[in-house]
């Protein structure tokens, strides 16, 4: 065999599990729309990395048929392959979206490395004590009445330790709020902060959701990595789904 076809077998399999890792992310951690705004892109593009790199362009570089102890070598370069394909697989599920929290006017998207394990242990819900593996969890989140907890949120918030929606504590289901949550939304008909590229792409998630446009509003979703909106029912107040805008 040559180092040439050694080589392409190997940038098959590589291919073949970047490409399963790729499915497994956009099915359940960050649909299309969510890929540009959370930077899915770039862990991607650091897996894909990782594993090509260790993978197929070293085995071209280190393979030489008949050379001696080349099967160790082949399996010496698989481990590292398995390390570093871990190494980058660590990263995404370390950084993950756990939670998609209604914070008062708009959505949240949180992610597993921005709460600590103390915070998510005081939740009062057990549901709110782990992290999903699939899906990011909708919630709401109520402000406590008390003046010191509020403070103590501030100053979280103002010493970039995180506000109230990375605080399970506060968490409540998604139903307690909607409703009141509907009351800082935006209708999409006859909008004139948005741009006619952004109702024909809201527009387009209508359709796709089986919705008609003027029946849903929009909110701002936000995240520490980037900005969308968030579709929503305009009578219930029930997330539609995620679009790729900034308005």
């Amino acid at each position: 065999m040559s180092r040439w076809k050694a080589a392409f077998i190997r940038l098959l399999i590589s291919i073949l599990i970047v490409g399963c890792v790729a499915a497994y992310m956009i099915t359940f951690w960050y649909p299309p729309a969510l890929i540009e705004m959370a930077k899915a892109d770039r862990l991607l593009m650091l897996i894909a990395g990782i594993d090509l790199i260790t993978g197929p362009l070293l085995t071209l570089i280190i393979f030489k048929a008949n050379k001696p102890k080349l099967k160790f070598d082949m399996f010496v370069l698989g481990v590292i392959q398995v390390i570093c394909l871990g190494y980058g697989l660590s990263v995404a599920w370390n950084s993950r979206p756990v939670f998609i929290v209604a914070a008062k006017d708009r959505f949240e998207l949180v992610f597993a490395n921005e709460i600590t394990s103390a915070r998510l242990s005081a939740a009062k819900e057990e549901r709110f004590r782990h992290f999903s593996f699939a899906r990011p969890v909708l919630v709401g989140t109520i402000m406590p009445v008390s003046m010191k907890e509020q403070e103590a949120i501030l100053m979280s918030a103002l010493s970039q330790q995180g506000d109230i929606q990375t605080m399970p504590r506060y968490f409540v289901d998604y139903s307690k709020v909607s409703k009141a949550l509907l009351d800082y939304s935006k209708p999409i008909v006859g909008n004139e902060e948005l741009s006619a590229g952004d109702i024909k792409l809201l527009n387009e998630a209508a359709i796709s959701s089986g919705r008609s446009i003027d029946s849903l509003r929009y909110l701002g979703l936000s995240s520490s990595r980037g900005f969308a909106v968030m579709l929503v029912d305009g009578k219930t107040g029930k997330p539609v789904g995620p679009v790729n805008i900034d308005p």
